[in-house]
């Protein structure tokens, strides 16, 4: 005897149709909506510096004049490194060497950043390999360099104490204005995948006993110091030692930062890097007692020398140094209403 199969409602009848359906790919993003590439890392990066700085002589041009502060006298390529390693002293992203019509060697040391953490005394150590490199007659002259995006260079105190920063903003700008060059445009989509990668990526890292004596500093500000309009500090990093105060009045190209663990109150005048002679000259009746001027990238700024703060240790302790930077930088705030420029 044959049995019918007994169909009811809880069995459903599979079709030719129904597995062609099943088949198909069930994302129906169209494929110029997906991120064309998975992550940019800090190698993609410093390759494309070193093949542009090596083969495009108008992007060399542009990066020279960035980092020496010259137009028209571009020094002649001699060659670019990757991960160039001293045995001692670490390594450097990329170094381009160039040489001058005199026979003088330039080497720019670049730092490349996306979003990861800096290392402890990162910069110095570029200082070091750079004092190096002429010692070991390799180059005459040497440049420390940060790449990084702008928010990274912003939010980084140790990015500050490169001779020259250089965001990744500038550098896919000078791409996008290459007119009817699919190549250019690429690498400008490169640059803005890393820019967008740092934003959806970096976070900066609260340390808490940086983050209360941050908020112990400003509680003296607010309480001795009201005239600096600190800002009421959140949640900081670790690595950031330097304070900056801007109050209403100032002009709006200085700034006065108290740098903690470099023992110096700054009045720091942006742009003016390369006039300090005449800054010294129309100021000459303010620079005496205790006060020098000096170049800090392509800004120029007045110091005070103060005792070294050490954010890591409590306040109290060393409430009498904190009290002589804040001091200090009351007296620049004062002095910036006189600057001639």
């Amino acid at each position: 005897m044959r049995f019918r199969p007994l169909l009811t409602h809880n069995v459903e009848l599979v079709t030719v149709e129904m597995i062609q359906r099943q088949s198909e790919p069930q994302d129906k993003r169209h494929l110029t909506d997906i991120q064309s590439l998975e992550a940019v890392a800090e190698r993609d990066i410093d390759l494309l510096l070193i093949e542009e700085l090596t083969v495009d002589s108008s992007l060399r041009s542009w990066f020279y004049g960035l980092v020496w502060g010259t137009s028209g006298q571009d020094p002649i390529f001699l060659g670019s490194w990757h991960s160039l390693t001293h045995p001692d002293y670490g390594e450097s992203d990329v170094v381009v060497l160039a040489e001058e019509e005199e026979g003088r060697k330039l080497a720019i040391l670049i730092e490349n950043k996306i979003d990861a953490i800096t290392q402890p005394n990162q910069a110095g150590r570029y200082r070091i390999r750079g004092d190096a490199g002429i010692a070991t007659e390799w180059w005459h002259q040497y440049r420390t360099c940060i790449v990084a995006p702008q928010v990274y260079l912003d939010s980084n105190s140790e990015a500050t104490l490169y001779d020259v920063l250089v965001s990744y903003e500038s550098l896919k700008q000078w791409f996008v204005e290459k007119p009817a060059d699919p190549r250019a445009k690429y690498k400008a989509q490169l640059i803005e995948e890393a820019i967008e990668q740092n934003r959806r990526g970096y976070r900066a890292v609260p340390h808490g006993g940086v983050t209360q004596f941050w908020l112990d500093y400003w509680e003296l500000s607010k309480a001795e110091f009201p005239e600096l309009q600190m800002r009421r500090p959140t949640k900081i990093p670790a690595n950031s030692d330097w304070p900056r105060f801007k109050p209403r009045g100032i002009n709006p190209d200085f700034v006065v930062i108290h740098k903690w663990s470099r023992g110096a109150v700054d009045l720091t005048i942006r742009g003016a890097g390369d006039k300090i002679e005449r800054l010294t000259e129309l100021n000459q009746s303010l620079l005496g007692d205790g006060l020098s001027i000096l170049t800090t990238n392509k800004s120029a700024a007045i110091r005070i020398e103060v005792p070294v703060v050490d954010r890591f240790g409590e306040l109290a302790p060393q409430i009498d140094k904190a009290r002589a930077g804040l001091l200090a930088a009351s007296r620049l705030v004062e002095l910036s209403h006189q600057i001639q420029l």
